[in-house]
């Protein structure tokens, strides 16, 4: 059969159909009437056009120069020549037809090479002639198109918070010529604008597929699923560890759960974001004075739950006098329980939460320890960096100043004026009370030193003097001599409704002292707080209500303040009973009622001349009107008797007769 490069025999109508069709190929074919294999031989009718064999979607784009093809894709191809050529002669070929080509295959279903690049399809569209087909001679004619591999896209998800109906995507390593979308269970595909974005999730998916089909091809789409399965509800992340080594911070902490995303905060402001799956993390530079937490968050920010804070402990070791003193500092932030010491690399004992100092007198001198400070949270630990010192032996320390002072429980506390009791020194003290032969008291080694001399009175005043002593049992001369504020008071008047008290200056612990008289409730709670000068003073409006008295003074120098022992007045219990009411009505004496001073509680019992109760009261509220159960009784003479315990504990009793009268 001849193949001819030349215009087909046909009629003039067409002649006109086929120059339509020319054109239409050169507006949708661009460049594809061009020789591509040495035996094309063609007309400009020459057409054949691919379509997805699934889908029936023609292939060729308008306007694109080599039509992509997907590797392994099923096509179907379709003359498009406008010529009436037998279907059933028209062949296709992944190749150009030469002459020792035998293959006849008129199939128009074919799948594409897996083999990359470019691919060339000639169509072989034999004319047999004759009654109702084209006059002229068939064609040749062949196309080039470009075969790819479907993307094969790959990504990551995140979650955000625990509803589910939002999800983090992101795409990695994206191909620009390459369109993506994402579709979440069985909901829509939502196109991709960019990397990373967040996307609606359909209720009770389990699947995320991510499509990609090339820009510049009508379908070759690759896709990606990956499960979707229902997070761990998220819980609250736990920092189990804090160590100080150097200048880097280095944190341990309980497994993160992966599906959520956690940073370190200082402070409050994130520092590091952790990588999922680490469980400690060293932090350069860490500041001291700051404290640390682990934050949970999600993708969407929808999520935060942080976790206790743990702050770091810097330690400080030196040593004096045969002892070695430890000094720790912690930022305020974190629940300390206690703190627990350690000394080459073993426990040496744990002291309360408040304590941020502790003296080992247990050392030699001359040994260098190793020292650590835990502090002990309900979920964590904080360790100091480790301390390395050596025990020295000091000079003798200087004679100690004392302060002495009068507690409320009529202890008397003694302390050091001046610097504190040394790291490893103790304080002895020898008491001098009046007259008596001076008495050595134990050594001690924490301040203040509390005594209990006895009765604290003007005329018996405990006064101390003290010696230090280091580690190494060196002692220091003694100290001059320090008593407490000495106060006393007595009634001015008969009822006590005056009271002058009396005291005597702090000895030995200052000048220039300034004073305050403290008024005290049995609680030894203060009721009332005034200054006042010299050393006496006369209290000429005391509490009206308080039966005992009672009197503390503060004394004032340099800012430093000691009390006096408390000073009490007790002032007699005053019943009045009426021996006669008359409950008539009349406004006038009509309830009998019991009157007095301090009087809180008692009991107030009258009798009938048989000795029958007939009324009972405990507090002045309580008033009789004169009937007995109800009924107004006759006149006649009653006999109370009544009975309290005052604030001193004595017993007050008191009886006699009412008369009732009408």
């Amino acid at each position: 059969m001849k193949y001819e490069n030349g215009r087909l025999g046909v009629g003039a109508s067409m002649m006109l159909r086929c120059t339509l069709l020319g054109l239409l190929l050169v507006l949708n074919l661009g460049s594809a009437l061009a020789q591509v294999c040495s035996n094309d031989a063609f007309g400009p009718t020459a057409c054949f056009r691919v379509y997805d064999d699934a889908t029936g979607q023609l292939l060729d784009g308008p306007g694109q120069p080599v039509t992509v093809l997907c590797a392994g894709s099923r096509i179907r191809l379709r003359d498009c020549s406008g010529q009436n050529y037998p279907r059933q002669n028209i062949r296709y070929i992944f190749d150009c037809f030469s002459t020792t080509n035998t293959n006849l295959d008129t199939l128009t279903h074919r799948t594409v090479p897996n083999t990359l690049g470019t691919l060339i399809i000639q169509q072989n569209t034999p004319n047999p002639g004759g009654p109702g087909y084209p006059t002229g001679t068939g064609q040749l004619f062949s196309r080039r198109f470009e075969v790819r591999a479907r993307p094969q896209p790959d990504f990551t998800f995140a979650y955000c918070g625990t509803a589910r109906t939002q999800v983090q995507i992101t795409v990695l390593q994206p191909q620009a010529n390459v369109q993506y979308e994402v579709q979440v269970g069985s909901g829509p595909r939502q196109p991709v604008t960019q990397p990373t974005a967040v996307y609606a999730a359909t209720p009770g998916a389990t699947t995320i597929t991510v499509f990609g089909n090339y820009r510049d091809a009508r379908i070759c789409e690759g896709a990606t699923t990956k499960p979707y399965p229902v997070q761990a509800a998220p819980q609250s992340p736990v920092l189990q560890r804090l160590a100080v080594q150097g200048n880097t911070l280095e944190f341990g902490f309980a497994a993160l759960q992966p599906e959520y995303r956690y940073v370190l905060e200082q402070d409050g402001n994130s520092v590091a974001a952790l990588p999922a799956g680490s469980t400690t993390y060293s932090l350069a530079n860490g500041a001291l004075g700051s404290c640390y937490r682990l934050r949970l968050s999600d993708a969407c920010g929808s999520l935060s739950l942080p976790s206790a804070q743990l702050c770091p402990v810097s330690l400080t070791a030196t040593s004096a006098n045969g002892q070695n003193q430890l000094n720790w500092v912690q930022p305020p932030g974190s629940n300390v329980t206690d703190y627990q010491i350690s000394r080459n690399g073993q426990v040496l004992t744990t002291v309360p939460a408040t304590t941020t100092a502790y003296t080992d007198a247990a050392v030699t001198c001359g040994q260098s320890y190793r020292y650590q400070i835990t502090a002990r949270t309900a979920n964590g630990t904080s360790l100091s960096d480790t301390r390395t010192v050596q025990t020295s032996v000091g000079q003798p320390p200087a004679p100690p100043q004392l302060s002495v002072s009068v507690a409320l429980d009529n202890t008397v506390e003694v302390t050091t004026l001046g610097p504190a009791l040394g790291a490893g020194n103790r304080l002895q003290l020898r008491r001098f009370v009046g007259g008596s032969a001076p008495q050595l008291l134990p050594p001690a080694g924490q301040l203040p030193v509390t005594d209990q001399p006895g009765t604290v009175t003007r005329r018996r005043i405990p006064c101390y003097t003290g010696v230090l002593l280091d580690a190494c049992g060196t002692a220091s001369a003694e100290g001059p001599a320090a008593c407490p504020p000495a106060l006393g008071a007595q009634a001015a008047d008969a009822d006590g409704s005056r009271v002058q008290l009396r005291w005597t200056e702090p000895a030995g612990q200052g000048s220039g002292w300034t004073y305050r008289l403290l008024t005290l409730d049995a609680n030894n709670r203060e009721l009332r707080n005034q200054p006042v000068s010299d050393t006496t003073y006369l209290d000429a409006q005391p509490p009206a209500e308080r039966q005992v008295l009672r009197y503390r003074l503060a004394a004032t120098s340099n800012g430093r303040t000691v009390y006096s022992n408390i000073a009490t007045v007790s002032r007699p219990v005053v019943v009045v009973v009426p021996n006669a009411f008359s409950p008539n009505a009349d406004g006038l004496n009509d309830v009998l009622e019991v009157k007095g001073r301090f009087l809180s509680t008692f009991n107030f019992t009258i009798f009938d001349r048989n000795g029958v109760v007939v009324f009972r009261g405990t507090d002045r509220t309580q008033t009789w009107d004169g009937r007995v159960r109800g009924v107004v009784a006759a006149p006649q003479v009653f006999s109370f008797q009544f009975e309290a315990i005052d604030e001193t504990g004595q017993r007050v009793v008191q009886r006699g007769t009412i008369t009732l009268l009408r």
